[in-house]
């Protein structure tokens, strides 16, 4: 089960539907993992607060709980040719989110996220929406 950004900063905010769906992963042994680009947005977001230290641990805390995904090859390989296909579409998705999706695809992995624009992607990836 790959981590989105939206479903950990859910589980951080104590959001019911978040830690009944963290428990219920738990119970089942299911790993979880967290991908480089929501590392990213997550240390971005440590910039942007004002508790720039107590942020900071928080997620050295849970990146230390969890499994990194480094992006690689296949993820942007995947990443590429979604972005295109929205783009042909007229739908278009941000450049994280899309790498993402694009990790969740290659890895043949399920999504968990309250984002509602993942939802959007229900053909393309397996999104278990927690929201």
């Amino acid at each position: 089960m790959i981590l989105d950004t939206s479903f950990i900063l859910d589980l951080w905010d104590a959001k019911p539907e978040a830690v009944a769906k963290a428990r219920e992963i738990d119970a089942r042994g299911e790993p979880t993992y967290i991908p480089t680009p929501v590392l990213f947005e997550l240390w971005e977001g440590v910039a942007r607060s004002q508790r720039r230290r107590d942020e900071a641990t928080k997620v050295s805390d849970f990146v230390a709980e969890h499994d990194l995904l480094p992006f690689g090859e296949p993820d942007a390989r995947e990443a590429g040719l979604l972005s295109g296909r929205l783009s042909r579409s007229g739908r278009t998705m941000g450049t994280i989110d899309v790498q993402i999706a694009g990790m969740v695809k290659a890895r043949g992995e399920t999504l968990l996220s309250s984002d509602r624009r993942f939802r959007e992607l229900s053909r393309e990836i397996q999104v278990e929406d927690v929201s």
